[in-house]
């Protein structure tokens, strides 16, 4: 480029990944040129990002305990629609022990979905930490994903769309019509409704419908606990080559694109 007033010659800095097309950004982190398709956020060429990412521990660990705990919480609700069918009616003639049965499987249901629960945003926080670490950030820190699980009201739409954007991160908008989102949010939602009608129903002992209502709260929940195990082996497998480099789409440059047109 010739400047005018001054007489010399000012060149324009290339990316020394992309000899012919030009920098666009000095990385924060090496003080390298960057050109558009090299930036990965936050002011970090593309290796530097990579290198910021794999500082963050992997989540591949949480991820199994994830998966595991929801096989158990889809065993424990499968085992509860096998005790209303088939064990519930032989008992209720037993008085106290009939009781004590039916107190063993709440409990039970109950330590499980706290612990799948509990796994699932271990996991969801490294995730996001990950995705930042990338340069794909959400808008939301790691602490922020996890919150939006446990606020009431909030928790019925906002973890949809946290995982929707995970997703959409991960492998755009083809990615997430792949996965089951919609149905595994739909079953987890019925079963928390579903759930609510039966404690209605029993404390107007009503045990007809309660039972009726409580069946179908039991084959929800191992719908989504099922559907949730296909969306965290899906997204864990996309950041796992995001992380490794293989899922990297270089975006073209505007210089590439005008020669193009």
């Amino acid at each position: 480029m010739l400047n005018a007033a001054e007489g010399d010659i000012v060149s324009q800095p290339m990316c020394p990944q992309h000899p012919e097309r030009e920098a666009v950004l000095t990385c924060v982190r090496c003080g390298r040129y960057a050109c558009a398709a090299c930036e990965r956020g936050e002011g970090r060429c593309g290796e530097c990002a990579h290198l910021s990412a794999l500082e963050v521990p992997d989540s591949r660990a949480r991820a199994r305990r994830a998966t595991v705990l929801q096989y158990a919480a889809a065993g424990a609700a499968l085992v509860g629609l096998l005790f209303n069918l088939l064990l519930l009616p032989e008992l209720k003639e037993g008085g106290e022990f009939h009781r004590l049965a039916v107190r063993g499987m709440l409990l039970l249901g109950l330590v499980i979905g706290i612990a799948s629960q509990v796994t699932l945003l271990m996991w969801v926080h490294r995730v996001v930490r990950q995705l930042k670490a990338l340069g794909a950030g959400i808008g939301m820190s790691p602490a922020g994903a996890v919150w939006v699980w446990l606020i009431p009201l909030l928790n019925w739409v906002k973890p949809y769309q946290l995982m929707r954007d995970i997703a959409e991160k991960l492998g755009g908008a083809r990615f997430v019509a792949l996965l089951p989102l919609q149905w595994w949010w739909a079953a987890g939602l019925l079963s928390r409704i579903l759930e609510k009608v039966e404690a209605r129903l029993m404390a107007g002992e009503d045990t007809t419908n309660g039972d009726m209502v409580g069946l179908l709260s039991s084959v929800c929940a191992v719908a989504a606990a099922l559907l949730c195990v296909q969306v965290i082996k899906e997204i864990q497998a996309r950041l796992d080559m995001r992380r490794e480099g293989l899922d990297e789409e270089e975006a073209p440059a505007a210089g590439d694109v005008a020669e193009a047109a």
